[in-house]
């Protein structure tokens, strides 16, 4: 007999992670999927001969105790290293290492405030659409999850506010990706991200600022953070390495009021006690040795490079009605098709052709957005991108001619 709870028997598969699944199995057949679905960086920019260099120091110095039991709020030199990174590239001013906690991967610090902040009969509004990991997270504690429309400039604040009103004293907080949002590509302003605080402090709700992509700036130009406009201790700023370094060392980090810090820390003591001791330092020593500055170059130009293929192939071969968001940064495109075309249906007919993507109804919170999808343009390299969107777009032609 398995194990069943309420908590347990309520869980349900991650979409994408589904998708992912259905990849590895036509790969262990010996076939290959071209994949626009998933999330990834392209592994072959990935600083590896750097990180290997940095092991081998830390273990050289270091020895056994680079490898022991270690303080669950993550390491010290590390820590200290992003107070300098947020006040620099995010203009986060006046905190200290105090307000730094390190986490295994973003999600974890989600999960954290999620179980901790969400009671019965609660509200968590975000975006839509938006993460998929983020729906998931948030809806495994059992709140009510309340999607608001997006302008072009983010959230639509008009329609947050009414939410904000209708549900006075139940908006535990408002989950947010102001910056090449995933899955949209879309960038909130600064007039919105100063306005939002303010929202929260006026109806007694938080701000959970969730910004992986932040410094995959197409411009070179970073926003400041929401958390830069914070006066009040209502935002919990969320970074993470997982897109700009490597996904698989699980090193992210909150930004937030000492006590809250202090109080995610005992959650951390219960969870997994700390964060992987050389995956810490492996960051601490790319950030504080290597030119990371230089690196961010290396990923944005060609990143662009890959987004600006896409583009022209989704004008090229995609239906003429076919709207697209320039992303500006980030890793996705998002994009809407006439109301006839479900890409929920039409998913198995394009994967049977070995292209995968993610249907955008995944995304998408008290709507169905069947006639949507989310591309990702930056796993695969350009002459790849060129060629299976061109067939890409000759399969959705075939799908709609029946």
């Amino acid at each position: 007999m398995s194990i069943s709870s309420k908590f347990l028997d309520a869980l349900t598969p991650s979409a994408i992670r589904s998708i992912t699944g259905q990849i590895r199995a036509k790969a262990a057949q010996g076939i290959e999927i071209y994949s626009f679905a998933g999330g990834l960086p392209d592994s072959n920019l990935f600083p590896v001969k750097e990180l290997k260099d940095i092991t081998d120091k830390v273990l050289e110095t270091e020895g056994g105790d680079a490898i022991q039991y270690a303080a669950s709020d993550g390491y010290d030199p590390l820590r200290n290293e992003l107070v300098g990174l947020m006040k620099k590239k995010f203009s986060v001013e006046n905190i200290s290492y105090k307000n730094i906690f390190i986490t295994s991967g973003s999600q974890q610090g989600l999960n954290y405030i999620s179980k901790g902040l969400i009671e019965e009969g609660d509200i968590v509004v975000c975006e839509t659409p938006t993460y998929v990991g983020a729906i998931d997270s948030i809806k495994s504690y059992g709140p009510r999850i309340v999607g608001i429309p997006m302008d072009n400039d983010g959230i639509n604040l008009d329609k947050l506010e009414d939410v904000l009103k209708q549900y006075k004293d139940k908006v535990k907080f408002i989950y947010l990706i102001p910056d090449f949002q995933n899955p949209s590509g879309r960038c909130m302003s600064i007039e919105k991200r100063k306005k939002i605080v303010e929202l929260a402090e006026q109806y007694d709700t938080y701000i959970y600022e969730d910004a992986p992509y932040s410094l995959i700036s197409f411009t070179n130009q970073v926003m400041p953070a929401i958390k830069s406009f914070d006066k009040y201790d209502r935002v919990i700023y969320a970074g993470s390495f997982s897109k700009t370094i490597a996904p698989g060392i699980r090193v992210a980090w909150i930004v937030a009021d000492e006590e809250s810090i202090q109080k995610l820390i005992y959650m951390k003591m219960r969870d997994d006690l700390q964060v992987n001791n050389i995956a810490q330092r492996q960051v601490y020593g790319y950030l504080h040795n290597y030119d990371f500055d230089a690196h961010l170059r290396l990923i944005n130009s060609t990143y662009m490079k890959r987004r600006d293929v896409m583009l022209q192939a989704v004008k090229d071969y995609f239906p003429k009605s076919t709207k697209v968001v320039k992303p500006e940064g980030g890793l996705f495109m998002w994009l809407e098709f006439d109301k006839d075309i479900d890409t929920l249906k039409m998913f198995d007919f394009v994967f049977s052709k070995n292209i995968a993507y993610v249907p955008g109804t995944f995304f998408c919170v008290g709507e169905q957005g069947l006639n949507t999808m989310r591309l990702n343009f930056a796993t695969l390299h350009s002459d790849i991108i060129r060629e299976k969107m061109k067939e890409f777009g000759l399969l959705i032609q075939e799908y709609l001619n029946g």
